[in-house]
């Protein structure tokens, strides 16, 4: 009896492997598919085991061994969060948010704890009851919580769906797909939408940084381009403003709940109108590397360039080393993975038009000017002693630095686009939406919404009339106007409205989840 409970003493190490990464996929249960937990799951329970091995083959004792790795897993799963909550932290003139501080006590403890294990003469049983119950108990918790959020992620996500679809069809009967016959789409243009993440418009950056982008647009016009002077997003944040313009509608007409389901706007992101239009006219459809993993799935997609590991690009799995010792391992990683993803970018961009006899429609979005600011002005690599620094919006000349960069490889990439005259492509350089200088999220000022809501847009449409610089165009409108001057649909130019999106919306007694911010932005 007594070896029995000396075997159930050592469980309470592999209970405590479990509890980050299903922590971490319970709160998250709408954002991440199931199947991701199931290799880091292996990983860490593996290495938990292995590590148990380990230290009992050293100090030859199976209760000892599995107190210490329990210790060492807590520690480490504790680390990330305590260096993400002291990231920004100074104590006078010392910033404590550095590896190399945290690290001293992490160190201490762990061996101070290790030794007094190792070296105590009492019974361990009292310790190793008392660590499997809270193994077991925060464990059990997690767990539960899962499929209780699973359970009802099912039900809402069926109806929400449903509800969603029904508002699709008959929000605009306008939009629906058309054909082309076989022997006219030789005719049409190639077709690139290229979103530079976080470019805030030209005015906006001479106003709030005080940087003239003159010379680039310059560039642009003397190219032929439209580059649009009072373009804003018509919302605030990536996924709306992304699957807002790829649709060619508001989001408006869903429900607060289901906007903030996150499996909404991915499925109206990937599963897109403008994109099933060009795959219906013939065209084939290329999506460049993305920043948002789930895009790759697309079922509308004919090539994927520059695609990335799925387990290694695995959100759950970037979240669990993020909260763990490993973070600073993940934050060169990442640098390195998101520098050579905008590289590929810009590289593949061009190379795309000889790769079909067919016309293409290219989709690349490039995490560039967004921080974080991995590029210097000529394209040089950029790190910092303390990576996570850069993923802050503060740094005004790590930003700027990198709308020099994104400059000159657009630059690169329009003229290898142009270089035949009798078969220009179609254009859109586009930001799904500007930046978050000085920004207040509890109560943003009129500045800092003109800063988030101003976005960069040029349009080079080759035999169409130049509009105004000074109009006003808004994304939704983009594809409106594409398609209705190169396959003669007859779409109705939606009013430019913009709308501030208000997380605390969803609330009963909060105001109303979408703000209209037109006349803030737009002089009546």
């Amino acid at each position: 009896m007594q070896k029995n409970s000396k075997k159930f003493n050592i469980i309470h190490p592999f209970l405590f492997s479990l509890f980050p990464i299903l922590f971490i996929y319970s709160q998250n249960v709408h954002e991440i598919p199931v199947q991701e937990i199931i290799l880091p799951v292996l990983l860490i329970f593996f290495a938990a085991v292995l590590l148990w091995l380990l230290a009992r083959f050293i100090i030859k004792n199976d209760e000892k061994s599995a107190l210490i790795i329990s210790l060492l897993l807590v520690l480490s799963f504790s680390y990330g969060h305590i260096y993400l909550l002291v990231d920004d932290f100074t104590l006078g003139n010392s910033d404590i948010g550095r590896h190399q501080y945290l690290l001293i006590p992490f160190v201490i403890s762990l061996i101070v704890g290790t030794y007094y294990i190792v070296k105590t003469k009492g019974q361990l049983n009292n310790a190793s009851t008392i660590f499997n119950a809270i193994g077991g108990t925060v464990l059990a918790v997690v767990i539960i919580g899962i499929v209780a959020s699973s359970i009802v992620n099912i039900d809402s996500f069926d109806s929400e769906l449903i509800t969603t679809e029904t508002s699709l069809a008959t929000y605009d009967t306008t939009i629906e797909a058309f054909t082309l016959h076989q022997d006219e789409i030789r005719n049409y243009p190639d077709v690139y939408y290229i979103i530079l993440d976080g470019y805030m418009s030209s005015n906006s950056l001479n106003e709030f940084l005080n940087y003239d982008n003159q010379e680039f647009v310059s560039y642009l016009t003397n190219k032929g381009f439209n580059v649009n002077h009072k373009s804003y997003s018509n919302y605030p944040g990536s996924m709306p403003s992304v699957a807002s313009t790829l649709n060619m509608m508001y989001l408006n007409f869903l429900a607060e709940e289901q906007v903030g389901h996150i499996k909404i706007p991915q499925k109206m992101y990937v599963e897109n109108t403008v994109m099933q239009n060009f795959k219906s006219a013939g065209y084939k459809i290329i999506n460049i590397q993305r920043p948002f993993p789930f895009i790759v799935s697309s079922s509308l997609f004919d090539s994927v360039v520059c695609e990335r590991n799925k387990y290694v690009d695995s959100q759950l799995f970037s979240m669990t080393i993020k909260t763990s010792i490993l973070v600073f391992l993940l934050e060169k990683w990442e640098e390195h993975e998101l520098r050579e993803a905008a590289l590929c970018n810009f590289a593949e961009l061009p190379k795309q038009q000889q790769k079909f006899n067919e016309p293409i429609f290219v989709f690349s979005h490039i995490l560039v000017p967004h921080p974080p600011y991995l590029f210097g002005p000529e394209g040089e690599p950029v790190s910092s002693v303390r990576p996570q620094g850069l993923e802050s919006w503060q740094d005004k000349e790590g930003y700027i630095n990198n709308v020099k960069f994104a400059n000159k490889k657009i630059t690169q990439v329009i003229d290898e686009l142009l270089t035949d005259p009798e078969n220009p492509p179609v254009i859109i350089i586009q930001a799904d939406h500007g930046s978050q200088f000085d920004f207040d999220s509890n109560n943003p000022s009129n500045e800092n919404i003109e800063q988030v809501m101003s976005n960069f847009s040029a349009y080079y449409l080759p035999g169409i009339e130049k509009y105004s610089s000074n109009d006003v165009i808004t994304p939704v409108n983009t594809f409106r106007i594409i398609f209705n001057s190169y396959f003669n649909t007859d779409y109705d130019l939606l009013e430019n409205k913009m709308y501030w999106i208000n997380p605390a919306g969803t609330s009963d007694d909060a105001p109303e989840y979408f703000i209209d911010v037109t006349d803030i932005l737009i002089t009546p």
